[in-house]
This record gives C-alpha cells, structure tokens and sequence, in this order.
C-alpha cells in the first residue's frame, strides 16, 4: 500500500487535554485469547496514554462480534491487565458488534459514570470513519488518538479485512461508504 495513500486518508490526532475516559474499539481477534497487531497497537497507546493520566479508565468495546464464544472486549481487559492496567480502571462494553454500537453503547457509559472528556483510541486507518460516527452521533468535543500498526488477519470472515494495511484501507473506505448510506457518519 502507498504511504501517500495512507497519509491522504488519515487525520491528524486531536489529544487530550484531561481525558477521564479512554474508548477502546476492538479491531479484531486473532482467536479468543489474542487480539489482532493494531487491536493490541490500539490497548498499547490506551495505557501509554494513561500512565500520563493515571485516574482515566480504558473502556475496552466490541462484543463477540467474531463468533469466538469470548467478547473482544473481555480478551482487550486481559490482555491490558497483564500490561499492568488495574481492574477497577477496565470497563468491558461487551454489546456491540459494530463502529455505531461500539460508540453507541460506549458515549452512554461514559455519561452514566460521569466521565469527562473521552477519547477514541483507534487504528490510523479506522480513525475517519470513528470520528465521523462519533460526530454525527452527537458528541461534544470529540477528541481522538490514533496509532499506526501493519495488519494481521483475524479469526473467521475478518480474515482478509484485517490481513495487511492495503485490505485495511480497502475495508475501511467501504465501510465509510455504507456508514453515509446507513446515516452513521
């Protein structure tokens, strides 16, 4: 895949400035113990990004959207907590399937618990079509991070969509496309 190409459809990041909540979307699953290289890029950042923050918690956010019989978000905690993230700061939203419930469900955590200031924590790839979802869904402020991380396929039909940074791109352009059409970006 061509760098400018990433680079063209990429946005730049809008950080932080007192985040109390980071929101982890879940890219894939490698199987149900391993999260996919940029799912696990993603967690990375989270807990980089949280040790500047250390009262923030990681909402990890993505169900078992890959039939594996596990939550994405329940195999994100474990793999975050075995990074030293502390249980009470990991908050598993294991009802979503998709980018519009994963931000869906998230946002309404986040106003339940009173949490201030979230932030998306995302694939480079994945970033536009986050934010766009998250904007046309109302969210005041949105602030975002995002990371970069070559491919690796994924358990089951997210297979070739999660392979490489090309079938990334692909997937991510398309799914722009129907999100515009389905009225969630």
């Amino acid at each position: 895949m061509s760098p400018t190409l990433a680079r063209l459809w990429c946005i730049p990041d809008r950080p932080p400035s007192n985040p109390g909540c980071f929101i982890i979307p879940s890219y894939a699953l490698v199987n149900g113990t391993t999260p996919t290289a940029p799912t696990r890029a993603q967690i990375d950042l989270a807990i980089a990004w949280r040790r500047r923050f250390p009262g923030a918690v990681l909402i990890m956010s993505t169900g078992d959207n890959q039939r594996l019989g596990v939550t994405n978000a329940w195999v994100m905690a474990d793999y975050a907590r075995a990074r030293g993230v502390p249980r009470p700061y990991l908050i598993q939203e294991d009802n979503s399937l998709n980018t519009f419930e994963n931000l869906l469900y998230s946002r309404r955590l986040v106003q339940r618990l009173g949490l201030s200031q979230p932030t998306l924590v995302t694939l480079d790839l994945y970033t536009r079509r986050a934010v766009a979802t998250a904007e046309k869904m109302g969210w005041d402020d949105v602030r975002w991070l995002s990371v970069y991380s070559h491919g690796q396929p994924a358990y089951g039909r997210k297979w070739l969509q999660t392979h490489s940074r090309g079938t990334i791109l692909v997937y991510e352009v398309l799914a722009m496309a129907l999100s515009k059409v389905a009225g969630w970006a």
